[in-house]
Order: C-alpha cells, then structure tokens, then sequence
C-alpha cells in the first residue's frame, strides 16, 4: 500500500541532512542577528523584528539559489517536482529556525514584554533548538550514547560560543 511516508527509516539520509544542516544554519544566523541586536538599546523592536527577518530571508534564499545552482552544475536541468519540494522542505528550516525569536520580538513591539527580554529569550531560544536538533541526529546515529551525547554538547557548545564571542566583541 503506497501512503505517506510515517517511519523515520522511510526517509532518504540526504533529505535529513539537507533539513539538519538547514536547521544549524538557520539558527546560527539568528543567534548571530539576535547578538547584534543586543546592543544599548537604540533600536526599537519592530526594527529587530526587520533585522531577524531579512537576515533569515536573505539565508533562506542564498540557500534556494545555491541549491538550485548547484542541481544545474551537477544535473544539467533545474529542480523540477519532487526534487524542487524536497530542496524547499530543507530550506524552510532556514525561516523555522528564526520563527520563536520573531515571535517574541513581536510581543516586546505589541508591548506584551520588555524588549531587552525578548531578544535575550530569543538567543538562548535558538541555543536550545540547536541542541535539540542536535539531539535529534544523534538519536538517527548507531553512535554510543556517550559519543551522541558529545554530539549534543558540541552543537550547544557551539552555539554558547557563538553567544560569548559576540557579546565580547560588542
């Protein structure tokens, strides 16, 4: 019987990766506007929420773009059907990943929270996700747990350094 693919085991390991490594992307790009974005406070929440959400768009189509360029390169046709869907899917973690941080930032510019706590929700927001996806691969891994668990803290490591340089330099 020919229905919806339901079982993880389903899906091809290309299309996981594409969406794991679109997802750390996505949230590496966020975090790092998000960090900019704490600086005194001269700017106002609607020009945060602007800031977050071009930068994810410009990454998001960079990544359309450079999908799309490189299946030409290799295929010598575009994206087409399935093909073009699946590179859409993948992409979109991009624009996901930016979703919650926007949000906030959305109620601080509603006047639903202070500002400098929406952004700094946002930030460890996006930490947190990168952990989870993360952990996320690492559940797909034949990797012992201690080695996933590493996996796990790398990420998050990662992304906590990403914090701490860029509250230096600012």
């Amino acid at each position: 019987m020919r229905g919806r693919r339901t079982r993880h085991e389903d899906v091809a390991p290309e299309h996981i990766a594409a969406v794991l490594r679109e997802r750390i992307y996505g949230g590496i790009a966020c975090l790092s506007t998000l960090l900019v974005l704490v600086r005194p406070a001269d700017s106002s929440p609607w020009v945060a929420v602007v800031d977050v959400a071009v930068a994810a768009g410009g990454l998001w189509a960079a990544s359309l773009l450079a999908e799309h360029v490189a299946h030409l390169a290799a295929h010598g046709k575009r994206l087409h059907g399935m093909e073009a869907i699946t590179a859409a899917r993948a992409s979109g973690q991009i624009l996901q990943a930016s979703g919650t941080p926007l949000l906030l930032l959305v109620i601080a510019a509603l006047g639903g929270m202070r500002y400098e706590v929406a952004l700094k929700a946002g930030i460890w927001v996006s930490v947190v996700s990168l952990g989870l996806f993360a952990l996320l691969a690492a559940r797909r891994t034949r990797l012992p747990l201690w080695k996933r668990l590493l996996l796990v803290v790398a990420l998050l490591g990662l992304g906590t350094l990403v914090v701490v340089i860029k509250t230096l330099a600012h």
